[in-house]
């Protein structure tokens, strides 16, 4: 599958939206809280629990008044994965790593992951072809302690540990926030 990268300042497309839509509902249950258990995408406390048939409403509400980089299958012409930020974001964990653009959400569907499309979002964010206007010196994002698959990017893409927050997400499930310096190429 072949895969192009496009940024948006907020997407207004019906079609666009209803992928990221469909994009969320998909992968909800994965998150840790699930995305339908959240009120926003920088909420501070974030604990297991909520109502398992819920979707995802007031975190898509947040999402598409973000940035977005989408990934789109080059033949079909659809939404594949999205990466989601907040511009010019401070928060005490990155305490350092500020002002950054702050990751909030990564989705890609399920049939094209493991094609390193997570791994192009985060190359793409830190390149010249993300607006002048959006670039920020720092990039950040948190994560949970058992995302081993986003953890191995993260460390592999030169990002440190700004905090760990211990037991955030419930016993035994901590949230860490990653940071680095970015020189767009």
């Amino acid at each position: 599958m072949e895969i192009k990268l496009e940024f948006f300042e907020n997407i207004s497309e019906p079609v666009l939206l209803k992928a990221v839509w469909e994009m969320l509902c998909e992968s909800d249950q994965e998150f840790v809280p699930p995305l339908s258990a959240r009120g926003g995408t920088i909420q501070s406390v974030l604990q297991l629990g909520g109502d398992l048939e819920a979707l995802p409403h007031a975190y898509y509400k947040e999402i598409i008044k973000q940035p977005l980089i989408l990934a789109m299958n080059k033949e079909s012409g659809k939404a594949t994965g999205f990466m989601a930020f907040k511009h010019n974001n401070s928060c005490p964990e990155l305490k350092g790593f500020s002002p950054s653009n702050y990751i909030t959400t990564i989705c890609v569907r399920k049939n094209a992951r493991n094609l390193g499309i997570t791994r192009e979002f985060y190359k793409m964010i830190q390149s010249e072809r993300i607006p002048f206007q959006f670039r920020m010196p720092f990039l950040a994002t948190r994560t949970w302690s058992t995302n081993s698959s986003h953890l191995h990017i993260l460390e592999t893409l030169g990002f440190e540990v700004s905090a760990r927050l211990i037991d955030h997400r419930g016993q035994g499930i901590d949230t860490i926030y990653f940071a680095k310096k970015v020189n767009y190429t």
